[in-house]
């Protein structure tokens, strides 16, 4: 992957999606340091793992931030209803208005900006944040930040990342039912 500063490194770009209830419905990584190249093709395999369990409906509403953001994605077709960030997290969500404010844009870019500036779209979108970053925040308490393969030996250890995150959060939704049962 290239770095800021020129040069390469072994390096990978990590990327996941994941449901409400942060359950990982789909790990990957690509080489580029931009996001935007993955968010279909994650939108892909999350449907796939869905289409696995025999869960037949379709992902309704994407929640991404400003790294997803390109007309390619916005024009590219998508059975989700995309809620992308066209500037930074707290500016989109009001918490602050501080921060690039895109003055001049595409029709799509337009488009989504009318999308995100709705009550639902900025209701949902407030959820983004809630729903992937302790997601991420989880994996790397338990497993660190680094890791311990390279090449293709790199999605097998995410996956299994994966894994273990959603058998914990199954076994503490199990928990708590019991708790509730009991109670």
């Amino acid at each position: 992957m290239p770095l800021k500063k020129g040069g390469f490194d072994q390096l990978y770009n990590a990327q996941a999606i994941a449901c409400k209830k942060q359950v990982i419905l789909a790990i990957g990584t690509h080489d580029n340091p931009g996001d935007t190249a993955a968010l279909h093709p994650l939108l892909a395999k999350a449907s796939a793992v869905l289409a696995a369990a025999g869960i037949t409906t379709p992902i309704g509403k994407a929640l991404w931030d400003a790294g997803y953001a390109s007309d390619a994605n916005f024009t590219a077709p998508c059975q989700a209803e995309l809620y992308v960030a066209l500037t930074r997290e707290s500016r989109q969500t009001g918490r602050s208005t501080t921060g690039y404010a895109p003055a001049a844009m595409m029709e799509s870019w337009e488009q989504m900006a009318a999308r995100l500036d709705t009550p639902e779209g900025k209701a949902l979108y407030k959820q983004r944040s809630a729903i992937i970053e302790p997601v991420f925040a989880q994996l790397f308490n338990r497993l660190g930040r680094h890791l311990n393969y390279r090449g293709t030996k790199v999605d097998l250890e995410l996956h299994l990342w994966a894994i273990s995150h959603n058998l914990l959060k199954a076994i503490s939704a199990r928990q708590r039912a019991a708790i509730r049962a009991a109670a």
